[in-house]
């Protein structure tokens, strides 16, 4: 008899057939379980049909893929491999791995053939040996990998992983089993095993994770908007006083310290209600908040909270107008002081003036001679090659002639080689000569050249005396004029061999006073490099210094001047630290600088909407010393 697979349909029927006569026997595609009761001889008849039933079974299932597209059997080459056997719809379902965690309760009990033999459990991913049994895949698996020669539990048979295939037969039937949900008894419905994952994504029983950033929990569906709304600390809500939204379990923090809008008691204890974002604001105008009276600066030393302060003013007033008068006279007799100081400026200017047009007058002689003397060294070296050439022409002269002498040459050449030689003679002692005579020009200029050198120096060191008395200043304050400001900074951002820093000319409080001087750094330094103008301000060793007190006390104000009008000047005022050495008395030249290396930022200060701090490529910079309190030795 022929066996023919006239359709799909036709091959599906005689495979089920076949399935369900092996199983009549005994053997239902190889699972004798039910026959080893039974006698050898009957074990032997049953297993010799399953093995002709698997082998029909295979011959015609690989006929059908044949036919069928991608619904064959895949083997892979190597042997190795799981092979798989699609059977229709039921090859289209997989189950989740989730899925595999679940324990089901089926409506209808289990039949036999759906217990993986194995593991006792549903035969979830069913796979055939070859010798007919079947087992989940995670049991063939275990089998496969345990042994280098695994063997069947039931049969004892050999387990070749090219034999196994996957059961799409047997896993329809299960797919198609009805089952309870897996969140019973919560959830009455009972669904078909292959639909139980598109139920879940929709049973109001199931648990899911909340969506809120920083939840862990996990609630019922049917529960999930009531946690959203009211139950999860991780829920947005706005602030009742700024309206920004933020989880609930954050907004006690936000409103205990970072929201604005929130009013804090005033941290001076003046029993006011203060907004956080107006703190700053209250401060200037707080009557609990310590200060110094108006008049500081014409010596007034009273210092308490603002009501008070603001009651002294009120009471003090013919006291603070002797303070004021008697700085007034203060600045009359500095202002006669300095005047008198610029009267004697000016004429030791004249002095100075009158000293280097003298200079100028030697040191101009000198230069002409030093021309000359390079002129004539220069005809001397002319006059040497000369001599050399003339040199080598006596030699080669000499050659000659000696070999005439060797020939046995007259005496009328013999006459003509005496005449050359002395000619050479003559012409020797003329080179000695003008060989001394240069040594003698070059000594003379290595000696011209030397004070030359002597009265440059000199005349460069009065140039910045002058310059260092005309800026020079004797009331605590210093205007410094930087001009070529963008040509300075970039040759500091370059290097360039040049010193990143400038020195401003000296000043003093007084006559008899503190001497200081200010550095600027144009392109920044230290943490403000590259982004921000530096100033710092600097004690100098001066002539009245132990006569002063020390350490150096007064309040110093640094300012960037600006040039446009509107006076919106940058200034900063700082008090000095008395612990450290930058204001005691100076044992060098110099103290270490104190300052600010962030002063001002470079866009502000070249690009401010509102101000000219560089203006014509030129800033000024104010050094202010409060003198208040100091007294005239």
């Amino acid at each position: 008899m022929k066996l023919r697979a006239s359709s799909s349909s036709t091959t599906h029927d005689f495979l089920y057939f076949l399935r369900f006569k092996c199983a009549s026997e005994g053997a239902r595609c190889g699972r004798p379980s039910e026959a080893r009761s039974r006698t050898g001889a009957r074990v032997e008849q049953q297993g010799a049909a399953a093995a002709f039933g698997h082998r029909i079974s295979a011959a015609l299932w690989q006929r059908e893929g044949s036919m069928a597209s991608k619904e064959g059997a895949d083997a892979d080459a190597g042997g190795g491999a799981l092979s798989r056997q699609n059977s229709g719809a039921a090859g289209s379902w997989e189950f989740d791995v989730a899925l595999m965690t679940h324990v089901f309760k089926f409506v209808e009990k289990l039949e036999d053939q759906h217990v993986c033999p194995s593991c006792s459990r549903v035969v979830l991913n069913p796979h055939q040996t070859g010798c007919g049994h079947i087992f989940c895949y995670q049991c063939i698996r275990a089998f496969l990998d345990s042994d280098t020669a695994p063997k069947c539990p039931i049969d004892d048979s050999f387990i070749k992983a090219s034999e196994v295939f996957q059961d799409n037969c047997c896993k329809r039937e299960i797919s198609n089993l009805e089952i309870y949900c897996t969140n019973a008894p919560g959830c009455p419905k009972k669904v078909i095993l292959c639909r139980l994952q598109d139920h879940l994504k929709v049973c109001q029983y199931e648990k899911i994770l909340c969506p809120n950033s920083g939840c862990s929990g996990s609630v019922l569906r049917k529960d999930m908007e009531d946690h959203l709304t009211s139950q999860c600390p991780y829920r947005l809500e706005p602030c009742p006083h700024c309206k920004k939204h933020y989880a609930v379990t954050h907004l006690t923090g936000h409103r205990n310290s970072t929201c604005l809008e929130v009013k804090v008691p005033c941290p001076n204890n003046c029993d006011k209600m203060i907004k956080r974002h107006k703190l700053k604001e209250h401060y200037l105008e707080c009557p609990q908040v310590e200060t110094d009276c108006i008049y500081k600066k014409y010596g007034c030393s009273f210092r308490e909270k603002r009501v008070k302060v603001q009651a002294h003013e009120d009471a003090a007033l013919n006291d603070h107008l002797v303070l004021v008068l008697e700085s007034n006279t203060k600045l009359e007799k500095q202002i006669d002081d300095l005047q008198q100081s610029l009267v004697v400026k000016h004429h030791e200017f004249q002095e100075k003036t009158s000293l280097t047009t003298s200079l100028e007058k030697q040191v101009k002689p000198l230069v002409q001679q030093m021309s000359r003397c390079d002129h004539m060294i220069a005809t001397v070296q002319r006059s040497l090659e000369e001599q050399k050439d003339r040199v080598s022409t006596v030699q080669l002269q000499l050659q000659q002639l000696t070999r005439a002498f060797s020939q046995d040459l007259g005496c009328t050449e013999l006459a003509q080689l005496r005449g050359s030689l002395d000619s050479l003679k003559q012409q020797m002692s003329v080179i000695e000569g003008l060989k001394e005579r240069l040594v003698m020009l070059e000594d003379n200029y290595m000696r011209h050249s030397r004070l030359l050198n002597i009265h440059m120096d000199q005349f460069q060191r009065n140039e910045e005396r002058f310059q260092e008395l005309e800026s020079t200043s004797y009331n605590g304050k210093l205007i410094w004029k930087i001009r070529d400001y963008q040509k300075k900074k970039e040759a500091a951002a370059a290097g360039e061999g040049q010193s990143p820093f400038m020195f401003s000319a000296p000043f003093y409080t007084s006559r008899s006073g503190y001497k200081l001087r200010a550095r600027a750094y144009l392109n920044g330094d230290g943490s403000g490099r590259g982004t921000h103008l530096s100033l710092y301000i600097m004690l100098m060793r001066g002539d009245f210094d132990s006569l002063l007190p020390w350490p150096f006390q007064q309040p110093v104000a640094l300012t960037v001047l600006d040039q446009s009008g509107a006076r919106k000047d940058v200034t900063v005022v700082f008090k000095p630290d008395l612990t450290s050495n930058s204001f005691h008395r100076p044992v060098s030249d110099m103290n270490v600088a104190t300052g600010f290396p962030c002063f001002i930022s470079h866009e502000q200060l070249e690009s401010a909407k509102d101000a000219a701090f560089v203006k014509d490529d030129t800033l000024f910079i104010k050094v202010k010393v409060d003198t208040t309190g100091l007294e005239d030795l």
